[in-house]
């Protein structure tokens, strides 16, 4: 449940009702620990998630409670779709690592967490599930610069992908929703090398 209550505190839109956010956060970590949930209780090693814990003043490494979360990362195997084929450059059922939900509690952030989050998240993907991907994939808000920047920096790409969700809206004529981008970065030996997390059979 750490890892949800991560997601749903740096990913729930807040409104200015307190009583209606009280049950609508509540109902979102709901709902998001039932779908990861159910990633997890697939009957192959299609997904994984990836906590930061930090030990509390004093504490060993191996009392496991006195962890607490503070960085959170969901990457899940997929197969590309004909949308994604066309902006990735690959081949329809070509296999990629879908990274979401990946979020560093504020007090935690310009740490280096991210960075370790999804260099795990990407050799995890590689060598510790059901078969290895092509390339891993993202998606980002695109006028949100900081994360956009990060991403790049590690490599990602923004692809000429449409946000369909965006579209629908703007054709409806419809404000609010903001834009995402679809980034990609392909995956190769040198850079799974240049990763500092090793690899336990």
């Amino acid at each position: 449940m750490r890892a949800n209550d991560l997601v749903a505190e740096n990913f729930y839109s807040a409104s200015d009702n307190l009583l209606l956010d009280a049950v609508s956060f509540n109902s979102y970590r709901v709902r998001s620990a039932g779908q990861t949930l159910g990633l997890h209780m697939g009957p192959s090693r299609s997904h994984a998630t990836i906590l930061a814990l930090l030990n509390g003043p004093g504490q060993q490494q191996q009392h496991a409670a006195a962890e607490r979360a503070v960085g959170v990362v969901n990457v899940t195997l997929m197969q590309a779709s004909d949308s994604i084929s066309a902006v990735a450059s690959c081949k329809p059922g070509t296999p990629f690592a879908m990274i979401t939900n990946m979020a560093v509690t504020p007090a935690m952030r310009r740490r280096g967490i991210a960075h370790q989050l999804m260099q795990a998240a990407i050799r995890t993907s590689v060598l510790q599930l059901d078969y290895s991907p092509a390339f891993a994939l993202l998606l980002a808000y695109k006028y949100y610069e900081p994360a956009v920047r990060l991403y790049e920096q590690w490599g990602f790409e923004a692809t000429p992908w449409e946000d369909p969700l965006w579209m629908q809206d703007a054709e409806k004529g419809k404000m609010g929703r903001q834009r995402r981008i679809m980034m990609v970065k392909q995956l190769s030996g040198p850079a799974l090398a240049a990763s500092p997390w090793q690899h336990k059979d």
